[in-house]
């Protein structure tokens, strides 16, 4: 079982103390060891989102003391049962039946973008997808000139289009949204997609199965 930062008996004692609900801040506690090095580049904007270097999530999850602690705790011989997302308090909830065995903060569709509500089902599991829509211009060193770009765009002299990395994708709609590994905030900035911390995403990848439900509440 990968080592996280807070037990899921914690968790609950924060949940009664804080409310898993939005508005809710996690401070954590003071023998919580950060993250050991990490060098990826998290965000689902675009660039490279490189395997980890390390066993954990990096330093920026735990000095935003607004996100709530990881937690992972399933039995690994056992399905997942259901997803819940809580689009408002910008959370995420894994079952195995009745009990709760994973837990994160998570960022949902911006303005614009938003994550649409509703009962869905895991459709598709692809650990190297990539966005078809959104990515960046990147030079011939690969660093990124402009985060912003979109699919079909003319890319500057000089540049190169490269769509946003969306690892450990699970898919739940026809329309492209899906859970996967990006920078989470804690507050709604995807394009509609529901960003993970990437060592959650992956573990939830392998353990989730295509047709697992996953509720999407408001």
């Amino acid at each position: 079982m990968r080592l996280y930062p807070l037990s899921l008996s914690l968790l609950v004692a924060w949940i009664v103390a804080c409310g898993p609900v939005a508005g809710a801040r996690a401070d954590l506690p003071s023998d919580t060891k950060k993250a050991p090095g990490f060098s990826q580049t998290v965000s689902s904007k675009g660039g490279s989102l490189k395997r980890r270097a390390s066993d954990g999530e990096p330093d920026y999850y735990y000095s935003n003391r607004s996100l709530m602690p990881i937690v992972w705790e399933p039995d690994t011989t056992k399905p997942i049962t259901k997803i819940e997302v809580q689009l408002t308090a910008c959370k995420l909830f894994v079952y195995q039946g009745d009990k709760v065995v994973g837990a994160t903060s998570i960022s949902p569709g911006k303005e614009g973008y938003d994550t649409r509500p509703g009962q869905f089902e895991i459709t598709q599991k692809d650990k190297d997808h990539h966005s078809n829509l959104y990515g960046s211009f990147v030079n011939a060193n690969g660093g990124i000139v402009n985060d912003k770009a979109e699919a079909g765009q003319e890319p500057p002299a000089g540049l190169h289009y490269v769509a946003a990395p969306m690892l450990w994708f699970l898919r739940i709609t026809d329309t492209g949204t899906g859970l996967h590994a990006g920078y989470v905030t804690g507050t709604p900035v995807s394009h509609g997609c529901i960003r993970m911390p990437p060592t959650f995403a992956e573990d939830l990848f392998n353990l989730a199965q295509v047709g697992t439900k996953v509720e999407v509440k408001p």
